[in-house]
């Protein structure tokens, strides 16, 4: 049997302080934390969440300043939030004409 801890997040002036004097210690955490939760993911789940955390590693190694970085997660957030609602929309379409033709059948 698997036994899985929650990591212990530092409070957020404990982060503050680490990021203002040691920024590679901050980035070491910042990058174990963001790791062990791909890990405590379910398998099925990791390859996805993997290939994710490789993107947005990059966009955030590309972006100019950290404001910037922060703009384009949020608009990778913004685009992954449309086509959600867009898959949910179109389940929605489908089991609407899936009842539709139930009912008529049911009718017949």
């Amino acid at each position: 049997m698997s036994v899985t801890t929650t990591p212990v997040i530092p409070d957020f002036d404990m982060l503050v302080s680490l990021h203002e004097h040691d920024p590679e210690a901050f980035e070491a955490l910042r990058r174990h934390l963001l790791w062990d939760a791909v890990r405590a993911a379910p398998v099925e789940h990791q390859p996805s969440l993997e290939r994710l955390l490789a993107r947005i590693e990059a966009t955030r190694a590309s972006a100019g300043s950290p404001a910037q970085a922060a703009n384009q997660a949020f608009e990778m957030m913004a685009e992954s939030l449309k086509e959600l609602r867009e898959s949910w929309h179109q389940a929605c379409h489908s089991l609407s004409e899936l009842q539709a033709r139930l009912l008529i059948e049911r009718v017949r």
